[in-house]
C-alpha cells in the first residue's frame, strides 16, 4: 500500500460523499424518519457493537469509547424526542449532559453531571492513550451505557422504537 493507494481511497470517499451515494443504510438505521429516532438507532447500534466486542475481543478502548457515545446518543434521543430541541442544537458534548441534567430526567441523583465529569476527564485521556482502560472499566462502561439507554427509553415510553429488544438474551 503506497501513497497512490491512499490518494485513491480519499478520492473514492470524496466521490461517495459528493454524489450522496453512500450505499445501503445499515438495517438498524434504515427505518428512522425523525431526528430522535436516528439518535435512538445510533445508540442501539453502538450498544450492539459493544455486545459483539465483549463476546469476541479484548478491545477495551473501543468498548469504552462506544459506551460513552451510546450514553450521549441516548441522552440526545430523549432530549430531541421529548422537547423542542434538535440534534443540531448540540455542538458540544457538555451541552447534552447539562440539558438532560437540567430537565430532571434522573431526578436529583446528578447522574448526567457525574457521567459528564468522568467523561470530560477520562475520555480524552483514554483517547490519547494517556490511560489504558482495563477489562473491568470496559465492562462497567458498557453496563452503564445499557442502563442509561434502557432508562431513557423507558422514561420516553419508546420501547417499540428501540432496536435493543433481546439484548440480554444474546450476551454470554
Amino acid at each position: 500500500m503506497g501513497l497512490e493507494d491512499v490518494v485513491d481511497a480519499v478520492e473514492h470517499v470524496e466521490s461517495l460523499l459528493a454524489d450522496e451515494e453512500t450505499g445501503l443504510v445499515q438495517d438498524s438505521l434504515s427505518w428512522q424518519q425523525t431526528d430522535a429516532d436516528v439518535q435512538l438507532g445510533k445508540a442501539c447500534a453502538m450498544l450492539g457493537t459493544c455486545r459483539q466486542l465483549r463476546s469476541g475481543t479484548n478491545n477495551y478502548v473501543s468498548i469504552v469509547e462506544l459506551s460513552f457515545n451510546a450514553i450521549e446518543r441516548s441522552f440526545q434521543f430523549y432530549l430531541v424526542d421529548q422537547t423542542a430541541v434538535e440534534s443540531s442544537d448540540f455542538r458540544k458534548h457538555e451541552q447534552v449532559f447539562a440539558d438532560i441534567e437540567s430537565r430532571g430526567v434522573f431526578s436529583d441523583t446528578g447522574v448526567p453531571a457525574r457521567i459528564d465529569a468522568f467523561r470530560s476527564e477520562h475520555r480524552a485521556r483514554i483517547y490519547y492513550d494517556i490511560d489504558r482502560p482495563g477489562r473491568d472499566l470496559a465492562v462497567g462502561m458498557h453496563e452503564l451505557a445499557e442502563e442509561v439507554h434502557s432508562y431513557a427509553v423507558e422514561f420516553a415510553d419508546a420501547h417499540s422504537r428501540c432496536n435493543c429488544g433481546e439484548r440480554h438474551e444474546t450476551e454470554p
